[in-house]
């Protein structure tokens, strides 16, 4: 039993000393690993690593802004640097998914963490790596990096410079304007080019490395077309690549500006040339009354290749009136076309010119082409500016009409003047006539009402030789002008004496009447100044004036009276008004048409608001 006891007790003793040598033996092996990270396992080794610098800064200038790290390995790896340093740990991703032998990226000092740059200091950089067998190296020393504080940083991109300046893209031209630019950090750069706050097109997306770098533009917008003219806006987008989680949405600045001057934003009209040969009517004239003549407008247009293409009716100032043609495309060749003499409303056309006016769609790219042939409406109401004709004036550099009747644009320039068709100012604009049988609207802040001044008189003058006698009011009464004329004309001094054979210049439209005989009559018994002034169709004071007589005395049988010379214009006879009661879908306009005069006319003389609306059985007073 004793003995028993003694072989367990014995045994138990064996047992703990063979656990306390495990541990120790187990203990100095993690030592080992700890201190020769290399034989932690049968792993692929570091052959080589490198570093572009060994000081860095956040948005670096005198020293880098980034680094770029290699480190290659005997067998495919993935893993990460970390760099240790000023109680401060962060993560540089080589690769986080895919196995490399070579392992390239670069760098900015950021706290991925804290979401801030990394604070200046001394940072010691070790690897660790995973192999495809899972066997791992965790810690291996790579070196140190250090961080400095960066007082003035530098941007991502700079020295942007536009070539040229001015650009003109021309249709089917390969033509570019040159943008070169420096880059400093690693990124995603994107060129975009804005307008009024809005982007016209945006270049692709390119990773580039830092250095010298160029894009172009070859001034169309997103859809292709080529842009109008204008300045425009240089923008670069971009991302810094050199950060382990790049930002997902860009940042931006604006590099410059370029004017686009003299470009093919319609298709040029040498190229609409090349595809429409011609384009004509059948007929003169088109007079849609129902008696089967003239009601409709025949023609045709000749392609030289096949084109997509719309075709209008346009009037004089080149407004659409109505589409006989929507985006077809035709073969090379003859096609015809008809109009019915209907607006885009279906409603009667003016009278007047119509043209046939033909738009080419290539791609994003359109342009119209107006022929000169032209059909004449007629029967439709007539457009008519006031009479007498009172103008406008454009006082803006430009001036923008809206083209009755679907308000299409028309551009005017300063200094063109167009008839009113009304003096009244409906909602801020004049009703002008803006071509032969063409009406539409102006803003009144953009014009001035044109002030019709007569010329001056610059008299024609003819020579006058003073003779004894003369003073300058007797030359001046000679000749029908007055003292101050003459002084004017031969600079003279008034309080200075004429002398004989001076010559002088007199308004030869004031040269002296011819001498008419005067009317003498000889007073007979029973006459009166009244009845005298009756005879002759004049008045008492002006023969009393014209004899220098006495009203109050007597004439006298004998006496010779001189009669002077008055004319009399007899007053128009009245003319009776014209009464227009209205009917219902009656305007002021459809009336002044109707009647031939204004609506100015017809408000002045019903004493109207033009703003208020017309009452069936309303009698109007017709101008005439």
């Amino acid at each position: 039993m004793i003995f028993l006891q003694y072989n367990i007790l014995r045994e138990q003793g064996t047992t703990r000393v063979t656990t306390k040598v495990f541990r120790i033996f187990i203990l100095l092996l993690l030592a080992v690993i700890i201190s020769c990270p290399q034989f932690a396992s049968a792993m692929a080794e570091i052959t080589s690593f490198s570093q572009s610098t060994g000081t860095v800064a956040y948005q670096g200038n005198s020293v880098p802004g980034y680094v770029s790290f290699e480190l290659k390995t005997s067998e495919p790896t993935r893993g990460y640097i970390l760099a240790v340093g000023n109680g401060v740990q962060t993560k540089i991703n080589l690769s986080t998914m895919d196995y490399k032998t070579v392992h390239k990226v670069d760098w900015v000092p950021w706290d991925d963490t804290k979401k801030t740059p990394l604070p200046a200091g001394e940072y010691q950089l070790k690897a660790y790596m995973t192999d495809q067998g899972y066997n791992q190296l965790s810690g291996y020393p790579l070196g140190k990096l250090t961080v400095v504080s960066e007082p003035n940083p530098k941007p991502v991109i700079d020295q942007v410079s536009v070539n040229p300046a001015v650009f003109s893209p021309a249709y089917g031209g390969a033509s570019t304007v040159k943008i070169p630019f420096n880059l400093n950090r690693p990124a995603e750069v994107q060129l975009v080019i804005w307008q009024n706050g809005a982007e016209i097109y945006t270049g692709s997306k390119t990773k580039l490395l830092p250095g010298s770098h160029s894009v172009s533009w070859n001034g169309t917008d997103k859809m292709g077309r080529i842009v109008q003219d204008g300045s425009y806006e240089i923008h670069f987008k971009y991302i810094e690549t050199a950060f382990n989680y790049p930002a997902t949405t860009p940042s931006g600045i604006k590099a410059g500006t370029v004017t686009i001057k003299d470009s093919d934003y319609d298709i040029p009209q040498w190229r609409l040339q090349q595809v429409v040969t011609n384009a004509v009517f059948h007929s003169d004239t088109i007079s849609p009354d129902g008696d089967g003549v003239n009601d409709k407008a025949s023609g045709q247009f000749t392609l030289a290749e096949p084109a997509k293409l719309s075709i209008f009716i346009a009037n004089a100032a080149g407004a659409h009136v109505n589409k006989v043609v929507n985006e077809q495309t035709f073969p090379a060749g003859t096609h015809t076309l008809e109009w019915n003499g209907t607006d885009f409303m279906g409603g009667k056309a003016v009278n007047g010119n119509y043209f046939i006016k033909v738009q080419v769609i290539e791609g994003a790219n359109s342009g119209y082409i107006t022929f000169t042939d032209t059909v004449k409406y007629e029967g439709g109401y007539e457009i008519k500016a006031l009479q007498p004709e009172k103008r406008v004036r454009v006082i803006t550099d430009t001036a923008s009409l809206s083209i009755d009747p679907m308000g299409q644009g028309y551009t005017a320039v300063k200094g063109d003047t167009f008839p009113l068709i009304s003096e009244t100012i409906e909602s801020g604009k004049y009703h002008v006539l803006v071509k032969e049988g063409v009406s539409g609207t102006i803003n009144a802040s953009d014009v001035e009402l044109v002030v019709e001044t007569t010329a001056p008189n610059i008299p024609n003058t003819t020579e006058y030789t003073v003779v004894s006698g003369d003073t300058l009011w007797k030359i001046a009464a000679k000749f029908n002008t007055t003292i101050s004329e003459i002084v004017r004309l031969n600079n003279l001094d008034p309080n200075k004496y004429l002398y004989i054979g001076q010559k002088l210049k007199v308004p030869a439209a004031g040269s002296p009447e011819p001498v008419r005989d005067p009317v003498i009559h000889t007073v007979q018994s029973g006459d009166t100044l009244w009845k005298i002034a009756q005879k002759y169709g004049t008045t008492i004071d002006a023969i009393v004036k014209a004899n220098n007589l006495d009203p109050a005395k007597h004439l006298y049988i004998g006496q010779k009276i001189t009669i002077p010379s008055e004319a009399t214009n007899p007053e128009p006879p009245a003319v009776q008004p014209v009464i227009h009661t209205v009917v219902s879908g009656d305007t002021l306009w459809k009336i002044s048409v109707k009647y031939g005069t204004t609506i100015d006319a017809i408000v002045k003389a019903n004493n109207l608001d033009p703003a208020k609306y017309l009452m069936v059985g309303q009698k109007l007073t017709i101008p005439r």
